[in-house]
């Protein structure tokens, strides 16, 4: 398919990043406690504009930080029990442990719109517990009782994506979506599946493992846009890169929850735990949530430009074209449905190219 945009890959490819030398934690910028006035927060996400969501379990809320203004405000109430959300596509999808569903949130009237759920009568209760969402709105969750990783196509279906885990709690995906990481709780384990196609993965494999003595803990997950993984353990947030290599800890007052990336630059680790939401100042880069890009997937305000793609443009996002060291070098391409071999291209340089 992409044999005639050859130079736009060549190209791109030119302005791949050349070595980092600084630490991937900014040293210089210690960790801040932006609030504890919680019960008891989990997994946060942020909404690629101006606003962290940050759910409250205990008491039903979802919290909205906007640190641009330094505001903390309730944004949701009577949310049930969430454990962990992610925004993309427009839409903050919501893992609700309580009532044993995935949901997302109407931001109109800020309903919970439910996507699919598991049986309240199974013995135990199958409630989910984490959660991340692909590009095209397939939704990964944990069971973690039940040793299981569940995905939700965008139709609503559900099949069983890895099945046989131990104690299954935090996930992520890498920036390209070709590899799915799921956390072990009890054996504080990093499990690696290969996907093969959306909700069809690999055989696991053990990426990483935390060596930190017996406390339990492998937790929320998150990743960067290099493709270092970041994981919630029992008193640090642990990153490696995409090796399995341990590229360094960052150290928790308390045990720290989930974590992910924010801020108007995606350069802040946003880390939810037991003391509250703290900020870590990163040398990396979050990754941005994708834009709606079909009909219906949400209301967009007046003032905001239209991302939905013609019906007559085929898309492929994320599409790996090489790699610099263990970075995934990616580009998004969009190309007229038709017959013809010869198909035009035209480039995208963000500025980043230029700077870096």
């Amino acid at each position: 398919m992409y044999r005639n945009i050859h130079l736009s890959i060549l190209f791109l490819g030119m302005i791949s990043f050349v070595g980092w030398s600084k630490p991937i934690v900014d040293k210089s910028s210690p960790l801040k406690l932006i609030s504890d006035k919680f019960n008891f927060i989990d997994g946060a996400a942020w909404d690629g504009a101006s606003s962290l969501y940050i759910p409250d379990l205990k008491d039903g809320l979802i919290y909205r930080y906007m640190p641009q203004k330094d505001s903390m405000s309730v944004f949701a109430k009577d949310m049930g029990r969430v454990s962990g959300t992610f925004y993309q596509n427009g839409k903050l999808f919501l893992s609700n442990n309580g009532d044993s569903n995935i949901a997302f949130l109407n931001f109109k009237n800020k309903q919970k719109v439910k996507i699919a759920g598991q049986s309240l009568d199974s013995k135990p209760p199958a409630r989910p517990n984490d959660i991340v969402v692909d590009k095209w709105g397939g939704v990964y969750y944990t069971l973690t009782r039940q040793g299981q990783v569940i995905y939700i196509d965008p139709n609503g279906h559900q099949t069983v994506a890895v099945e046989g885990i131990e104690t299954p709690n935090g996930l992520t995906l890498s920036p390209s979506g070709l590899t799915l990481y799921v956390s072990s709780f009890v054996p504080k384990k990093i499990w690696k599946y290969q996907v093969k196609s959306a909700g069809q993965v690999g055989e696991g494999v053990v990426f990483a493992s935390m060596t930190d003595g017996d406390a339990k803990g492998a937790d929320g997950m998150c990743i960067d846009r290099a493709g270092n993984v970041y994981c919630a353990g029992a008193n640090d947030i642990w990153i490696w890169n995409p090796n399995g290599e341990l590229l360094d800890k960052i150290a928790c007052p308390t045990r720290p929850i989930n974590c992910t990336f924010g801020n108007n630059d995606l350069r802040t680790l946003y880390i939810v735990a037991f003391g509250g939401l703290y900020e870590q100042k990163m040398n990396a880069y979050g990754v941005a949530p994708h834009k709606p890009s079909k009909v219906g997937s949400v209301s967009l305000k007046s003032s905001q430009p239209s991302t939905i793609v013609p019906k007559e443009v085929g898309m492929d996002l994320d599409v790996v074209y090489g790699k610099d060291g263990t970075r995934e070098l990616r580009t998004d391409i969009f190309y007229p449905k038709n017959n013809s071999n010869l198909k035009p291209a035209i480039i995208f340089v963000h500025g980043g190219g230029w700077l870096k």
